[in-house]
């Protein structure tokens, strides 16, 4: 397997050809019971992070969220559902304040 490493001072990427087995078998035993839970737990905790994310950026209130990271499984994608509002909301949030402007005066042209 392939894999590509690349940072912000170093944007080309460096590739080196690894053989990271397919497996659990094949996993545990190339890196022990111990390293592939390890990282198996790490990899769980930052996908869960990402699911909180998107429920964050909806506004869902704690005890709801608690209630949907309970039944949250790894690698199953829930759809957060927003309003064409949140959307354009939260997109014009990245917008340099030139850009706002100019979206703006579009918007008023449109009366």
């Amino acid at each position: 397997m392939k894999v590509s490493a690349k940072t912000k001072e170093k944007p080309t990427p460096v590739t080196v050809e690894v053989n990271i087995p397919d497996s659990l078998t094949d996993l545990t035993q190339a890196y022990g019971d111990a390293v592939v839970a390890a990282a198996a737990k790490g990899a769980i905790v930052i996908s869960l992070q990402a699911f909180l994310r998107r429920h964050i950026e909806k506004g869902t209130a704690l005890p709801e969220l608690q209630k949907e990271a309970a039944a949250w499984r790894p690698d199953v994608r829930t759809v957060v559902k927003q309003t064409a509002l949140e959307k354009a909301s939260s997109s014009i949030k990245q917008l340099s304040p030139e850009e706002r402007k100019a979206l703006l005066a579009q918007l008023q042209a449109l009366k």
